[in-house]
């Protein structure tokens, strides 16, 4: 359960109420592909003609549509936002950060496997056109990434070189874009999925500049203040 104190980070109404919006806002992008996918899933479970479709390709498809819009989220959460950290405490934006990132992870892992056997179930064959490439390559990215997150204690890894590793997981959101504006069925034939999801992108990109400002502007002022 949610512990009161991490709601906002003074418990007023007014930010209550912007807490309750982000959260309803929040739901409504993860809920709209799923309702995309439903419209497209319900005819064929309806009348079920391939196996293969309906035990893979189907289940793999609305894993990725929900993964890929709590990446997104993972991404907000990871960075320092003023206008965010003024409703939600940062310990809190945290603990959900790496919550969603680790659930975000399990449905694209699942997402490559189902996608995997699909293919293999249909064709005979695992399938490596560049676009499947794309989306295996961002897949072992991750995989890389969130392992070393998870696991950098364990593996005793200093920051200098767990830090680079774990942001292998700014690359993966671009290539999943890609991958999946080329072969996502949604994407192909929702414009609600399709809007939704660009939107995502650019946003995306905008959040990478804004931190990479924060970094440079942070560097810089570290190193104005040493003595010279």
């Amino acid at each position: 359960m949610t512990n009161r104190k991490d709601m906002s980070n003074t418990g007023t109404g007014p930010q209550r109420a912007v807490a309750g919006v982000i959260y309803a806002v929040a739901l409504v992008l993860v809920l709209l592909p799923v309702y995309e996918w439903v419209a497209n899933a319900m005819p064929f479970y309806s009348d079920p003609y391939d196996l293969a479709t309906g035990l893979f390709n189907l289940p793999g498809r609305v894993f990725v549509l929900v993964g890929f819009v709590l990446m997104f989220y993972q991404f907000v959460l990871g960075i320092r936002i003023p206008a965010l950290e003024r409703v939600f405490t940062r310990a809190t934006n945290l603990r959900r950060h790496q919550t969603l990132g680790k659930i975000g992870f399990l449905l694209i892992l699942l997402h490559g496997l189902f996608m995997l056997a699909y293919d293999r179930a249909l064709a005979g064959r695992f399938l490596f056109d560049p676009y499947r490439v794309i989306g295996i390559v961002a897949l072992v990215l991750l995989i890389i990434a969130v392992m070393a997150a998870w696991h950098y204690r364990a593996l005793k890894l200093p920051r200098k070189v767990w830090k680079p590793v774990h942001m292998l997981a700014y690359v993966v959101f671009p290539l999943g874009f890609l991958h999946a504006r080329t072969l996502g069925t949604e994407l192909a034939t929702s414009w609600v999925v399709n809007v939704l999801f660009s939107t995502l992108f650019v946003l995306y990109c905008v959040l990478v500049v804004y931190r990479i400002y924060i970094a440079v502007a942070g560097g810089a002022g570290r190193r104005a203040g040493q003595p010279r």
